[in-house]
């Protein structure tokens, strides 16, 4: 039994290899190659090494783009880690002694089971009657889709990892609620804030459909992975530039996930568990 295991999981390691490694290997290399070299060798090296792709993107206003991605992301983040943990210590503390509170909870996390396709049009002329289809309209929207998920997770998490004993002793000790949780709930959840950027700031970083509804209006407002559909149709034969934006959407993400991964696993396993 234990070498059949040794054996699917080294197959699984393969299949990982093979699916994410390779992809995202050739991914960087054909960005420092020409488009003939792309066409011509896809799997050989650049031969010569070319910045030129890069260059490209700068010069077509990438940054801009890369910035609005980057501002979306940030603010969105914020404001789920800010709002949250809070409804969802609360919910947590009286989902037990309340009914109000656990509605509350059953109606929030029903938005799990709503597809977006469903409520896509309609948010659409929504947000268009509202005046809000900008980048503020697109942050509210991303806090709003952001509860359900969030919220179970959050909810798992204190009930399981945050002993109501807690409140109990600050309380004896004179600590108000808000304090109590700022200096002492808030920052024991720390594995699941990880867990909770890290989720979020994939979906919000990567994410097309939500910008193409809200944002395709105006090009100034794009995020980058509108930007990297528009560049692509605009250079459709020419790979080199759309591979070097591809790597630049990539590198950031990696790189946060690289900072909080040691976080994430145990802020989801707590978090799951209801």
């Amino acid at each position: 039994m234990k070498q059949k295991g040794s054996i699917l999981h080294y197959l699984l390691l393969a299949a990982g290899f093979i699916l994410i490694v390779i992809p995202l290997y050739l991914t960087v290399l054909s960005s420092f190659k020409g488009t003939n070299q792309i066409t011509g060798d896809f799997f050989g090296l650049p031969a010569p090494f070319t910045t030129d792709n890069y260059q490209r993107l700068l010069s077509d206003g990438i940054g801009r783009y890369f910035l609005n991605s980057g501002f979306i992301s940030v603010v969105s983040i914020v404001l789920i880690t800010l709002f949250v943990p809070m409804a969802a210590f609360s919910i947590a503390r009286n989902i037990s002694r309340k009914k109000a509170f656990a509605l509350m909870y059953s109606f929030l996390i029903l938005g799990i089971f709503v597809p977006f396709q469903v409520i896509m049009i309609p948010i659409t002329s929504m947000m268009t009657k509202l005046g809000l289809s900008n980048i503020g309209g697109l942050i509210i929207l991303y806090l709003a889709y952001a509860v359900p998920q969030t919220l179970f997770l959050y909810v798992g998490y204190i009930k399981t990892a945050i002993p109501v004993e807690l409140d109990e002793a600050a309380e004896i000790d004179g600590c108000g609620r808000f304090r109590m949780y700022f200096q002492i709930a808030f920052p024991l959840m720390k594995p699941m804030h990880a867990t909770a950027l890290i989720i979020n700031a994939l979906w919000i970083w990567n994410d097309f459909l939500l910008p193409l509804l809200i944002l395709n209006k105006d090009s100034s407002n794009w995020t980058l992975p509108l930007f990297q559909y528009n560049y692509q149709g605009q250079y459709f034969s020419d790979y080199g530039p759309s591979f070097a934006s591809y790597v630049v959407g990539i590198i950031v993400i990696l790189i946060v996930y690289l900072i909080f991964q040691k976080n994430i696993i145990s802020g989801m396993t707590a978090g799951s568990v209801k």
